[in-house]
């Protein structure tokens, strides 16, 4: 074989090996970074007014994506009510080493939100949301639950949508299949919202202000809820995020 012939047949190889190991190197910077990152963040304020807690971690995704599995996931927030906080069992987040800001939440198990001295324990058979980032603001926000059981309600599925562009931003709610112990709620729910002035949640979102400081803000500067339906149009601006006014909109009391 001629040394152009083999030039030919290697060096197609060589390429490939060379970004593969410079994909993998470059995978373990990002692990070993967000391990730390988890590690240091574990138990403390993630941004004001937010606690994050786990028992144990594991990360994978080599090597194209970064894969965390958390166990006893709890994320607490000061509210004027009290602390309101989210536990869950398993909880996973995901996202690619390349491309768009964007980041994949998943919780499993048994799961539970207290808010005011009130507790709902609750059981989803999936749970799945998604976060995406512009300029180091959030930009986009994704939840969807499928197969939610509690002894309060139960629903066949749950969906909450937000996106923001420019000066506006859209939220978008739905239910189907809802049920209440308490309350006769329709069985299916379809809301709609505006937000003005959503330059003036910026800081908010991109996590350097407290919850309540940032409403604040965004109202002095003319911010409001414009919404189409009634479920959230029962919701004033000042009680965001209370449990209670979510409540209060689906039961309509």
């Amino acid at each position: 074989m001629r040394y152009s012939s083999r030039f030919f047949l290697y060096a197609p190889l060589a390429v490939v090996l060379i970004l593969f190991a410079a994909a993998g190197a470059h995978w373990w910077v990002l692990a070993s970074a967000l391990s730390a990152r988890l590690e240091a963040e574990n138990g403390r304020e993630i941004v004001p007014g937010v606690f994050f807690h786990f028992a144990s971690k594991r990360i994978s995704g080599f090597p194209f994506s970064l894969d965390s599995e958390l166990s006893d996931v709890t994320l607490a927030m000061g509210t004027a009510t009290g602390t309101t906080a989210w536990h869950s069992e398993k909880f996973a987040i995901h996202s690619l080493t390349y491309g768009r800001d964007e980041t994949i939440f998943e919780a499993a198990g048994k799961q539970s939100l207290q808010w005011g001295g009130k507790r709902l324990g609750f059981a989803v058979g999936a749970l799945h949301a998604s976060a995406i980032l512009g300029h180091g603001a959030l930009t986009r926000f994704d939840l969807d639950l499928i197969g939610f059981g509690s002894k309060t309600f139960t629903a066949r599925r749950l969906q909450l949508h937000a996106r923001r562009s420019g000066k506006m931003a859209d939220i978008l709610v739905e239910a189907e299949g809802l049920a209440a112990k308490n309350c006769a709620v329709p069985a299916t729910i379809h809301a709609s919202a505006s937000i003005t002035k959503a330059e003036g949640l910026t800081p908010l979102l991109s996590g350097q202000r407290y919850w309540n400081e940032g409403l604040a803000s965004w109202r002095r500067v003319g911010g409001a809820i414009a919404a189409t339906s009634s479920p959230l149009a029962a919701i004033p601006a000042e009680k965001l995020p209370g449990i209670d006014a979510l409540v209060a909109a689906v039961c309509g009391y």
